[in-house]
């Protein structure tokens, strides 16, 4: 795949070259490091936005839930994308802050439908499983924020009330119940330090 991506980033750029023959312009690999970081400049601004609740309230949350299932979608077959040095700035890693930050302030925001949009986008079952294969590879923060949003999908009236349409398979909760052992116990060792995960807690308590 990573071939295919650089012979298609080449065929591009030839074509771009043809068409503008009085440009000139930048190397491959150039032109690459210049959109990853211009992608992760972007990244970083909008998830600092999405801490205030105002921000969060005229977005567009749909766009917002698309594009984070199809990055949490995209990251379980890129690898590199989440072990990479700078995956702290990556979409891979971010789009998991940006959904702690929605659920952070799901009393001022339309629960019903973000829920609606979350299950269409299978977001839950791409959490857990981008969680489960790349927890240890995150930073404390990056597991603390993942963490807070398993919890703000399990504390949904949406989940409580079809928690199988969620969680449809012995697979996904087996997922879910192993992170505790993984990381949640270091990362949460007392009562004291779960107000914002006890929804998480509970559900493994209960499986």
């Amino acid at each position: 795949k990573t071939l295919q991506r650089q012979e298609m980033f080449a065929e591009t750029l030839m074509a771009a070259k043809k068409s503008e023959p009085h440009v000139e312009f930048d190397d491959l690999q150039t032109i690459k490091m210049k959109a990853a970081l211009y992608e992760q400049c972007i990244g970083m601004l909008l998830s600092c936005a999405l801490s205030s609740v105002e921000s969060l309230q005229t977005l567009d949350i749909p766009a917002l839930l698309h594009h984070i299932g199809q990055t949490l979608n995209f990251s379980l077959t890129h690898p590199e994308m989440v072990k990479a040095p700078d995956s702290e700035r990556r979409q891979e890693v971010l789009v998991i802050h940006n959904l702690s930050s929605m659920f952070e302030n799901i009393e001022n925001l339309q629960e019903d439908r973000i829920m609606e949009l979350i299950q269409e986008h299978s977001i839950c079952e791409l959490l857990i499983k981008n969680i489960s294969d790349y927890h240890t590879f995150y930073s404390q923060a990056t597991k603390t924020f993942a963490a807070q949003a398993l919890a703000g999908i399990f504390a949904s009236e949406a989940y409580k009330t079809a928690p199988a349409s969620f969680l449809g398979t012995q697979e996904l909760k087996r997922m879910v119940v192993d992170l505790e052992t993984s990381f949640l116990k270091e990362l949460f060792p007392d009562v004291s330090s779960r107000k914002k995960t006890w929804a998480l807690f509970d559900c493994i308590g209960r499986f």
